[in-house]
């Protein structure tokens, strides 16, 4: 984490953070000293080899939705160590295995199954299940502390958050919160503050967040909110709209996530967003260019209703830069950095897209039944 934290520092200080020197300005000795000038130079930095990464493979696990019924679906274990992508193992799982969160510091995974009411931990390493803990009605929303030591899942069909204890997978005091949740976010500097997104509902204010220092929950003057993530520099939170699959949208809003409010809304033509690589979510790595943010598509634009598409967003300017079609229902994604690939689920087709980050190309298709939430891990 804090050689992602360098990296996002490097970028945001190329991206406007320094101010450029003027050709006029003077760049080596001031004016009117003489060429002997003994004041001693300052020491030229010595550029350091990064840091080598202590995994050798990555691996990714797959929620394969099952059946609407109890023990039915499956979690696909695929793996690589640079190249191409294999199945290595099925991990049993609840009815309707759905979103999967891999904690921080990679040591677990957690799925929700959602026609079980269940969230089932998996050890990575080992692949195996370590526990199944009953929850709210429901699952859906699955995230992880900043910390690691606390899972959040939240229920379609319950007006509280649960709180599992990592390790232990205790139950902690659960979050009232009184509407039914969809999909939580969270930012690293802000870790008392649980964003959360009602949907499935009549009531107002579709974004919320809960304090957890205080217990007190804040709205946002906003409806139809579907999944809600930061950018990739964490300064703005967006929003997707609708969620539901007959009823598309391009309705885009972007938010101040310090002053809690609407700063603008934007749309997407022929576009039908729906997800992007969330934090303390889908995966433990991140593109390191945090100038595009990726959002899943239902729509694409050379295929409409009948393809969907992951979409490469220049954030700040607002705009589509790039599109790649993958399929039909294009839902979650996460990052492979020995390989520099994306990795998007598309659910109609059953399939794991992975696509190269430099070229924006499907390189290869893995064949997992009605793909939906999915993460990568660093295995050693």
């Amino acid at each position: 984490m804090l050689g992602a934290l360098a990296v996002l520092a490097l970028v945001l200080a190329s991206c406007g953070g320094v101010t450029p020197r003027r050709a006029s300005e003077p760049t080596g000795v001031p004016v009117g000293a003489s060429d002997m000038d003994d004041t001693p130079a300052p020491p030229v930095p010595v550029a350091q080899p990064p840091a080598k990464p202590t995994y050798s493979k990555i691996r990714v696990f797959v929620a394969a939705e099952g059946p609407y019924v109890r023990g039915t679906g499956e979690l696909h274990v695929l793996e690589s160590s640079g190249g191409e992508f294999t199945l290595v193992k099925k991990i049993p799982q609840g009815g309707w295995p759905h979103n999967v969160s891999v904690s921080p510091d990679g040591k677990w995974v957690a799925v929700a199954n959602r026609s079980s009411n269940q969230v089932s931990i998996v050890d990575p390493v080992e692949m195996t299940e370590v526990a199944r803990v009953a929850v709210g009605k429901v699952p859906h929303a699955i995230l992880w502390h900043p910390d690691g030591k606390t899972l959040f899942v939240g229920a379609e069909k319950e007006t509280f958050i649960t709180r599992l204890e990592a390790g232990t997978w205790k139950q902690l005091p659960r979050l009232e919160v009184g509407v039914f949740q969809h999909v939580f976010a969270m930012r690293e500097d802000r870790p008392n503050e649980l964003w959360f997104t009602v949907t499935m509902s009549n009531v107002g204010d579709h974004l919320r967040v809960y304090r957890l220092d205080t217990n007190t929950i804040t709205r946002v003057r906003v409806s139809d909110v579907h999944d809600a993530y930061f950018t990739p520099d964490g300064t703005e939170l967006w929003s997707s709209s609708s969620g539901f699959l007959e009823k598309p949208s391009g309705r885009m809003v972007i938010y101040d996530p310090i002053e809690k409010v609407v700063k603008e809304t934007i749309e997407f033509p022929g576009r039908y967003p729906f997800h992007t690589i969330k934090r303390f979510h889908d995966g433990m790595f991140y593109p390191p260019d945090t100038s595009i943010m990726l959002l899943s598509s239902h729509y694409s634009s050379d295929k409409g209703t009948n393809g969907s598409s992951l979409l490469w967003v220049d954030w700040k300017a607002r705009k589509i830069v790039d599109e790649t079609p993958i399929g039909r229902h294009s839902f979650h994604s996460t990052y492979d950095p020995l390989g520099q690939r994306i990795l998007t689920t598309s659910n109609v087709d059953g399939m794991v897209n992975v696509i190269d980050w430099k070229t924006h190309k499907v390189v290869q298709k893995i064949a997992v039944p009605k793909a939906h939430g999915i993460v990568a891990v660093g295995i050693p």
